[in-house]
């Protein structure tokens, strides 16, 4: 599924850059030639994989005890892979047609923080930016035990 999500994303990424269009509603702060992509796709597949690999070694474990291992490993998979990534999205280097970092939409104003390429620090203290890790971890668990409990259900569907 996020290799799908992904070739999806980024044929759309890269194939509404291909689409003329201009803007029909003001403000106009861009010049548009063509349609604006979405942004460069999450790499929630480096996450999947983390999660593969541990899922071959948590089998014999509760759903529970597998929900947090998964749940952890994934949060831990994509995070040290999309971090360095985010970085690097931010930089002049992506800035071209395949990354597509510099497209913006035309109601974007120039002094808005994307468009100056500036990163918006939300967590202001340590605290708060490990609250928000360990909500992620805690919705990653509580999500891997959803679909566990889903898988399972699907499993005793009969037609």
């Amino acid at each position: 599924m996020t290799a799908f999500y992904t070739a999806l994303h980024l044929a759309f990424l890269w194939i509404f850059q291909l689409v003329p269009a201009e803007p029909k509603l003001g403000p106009v702060y861009h010049k548009i030639t063509h349609l604006i992509p979405p942004d460069f796709p999450l790499l929630l597949i480096a996450g999947a994989i983390v999660f593969d690999l541990v899922r071959r070694r948590t089998e014999t474990w509760s759903r529970w005890a597998q929900s947090i291992a998964l749940g952890a490993a994934f949060l831990v998979g994509f995070i040290a892979v999309q971090w360095p990534f985010a970085d690097f999205l931010m930089s002049p280097a992506s800035r071209n047609w395949i990354f597509a970092t510099n497209q913006f939409p035309y109601m974007f104003p120039p002094t808005f923080a994307p468009v100056r390429n500036v990163f918006v620090l939300t967590d202001h203290t340590p605290a708060q930016f490990w609250m928000r890790m360990a909500l992620a971890l805690a919705v990653a668990v509580v999500t891997t035990r959803i679909g566990f409990g889903w898988g399972e259900w699907m499993r005793r569907v009969r037609r």
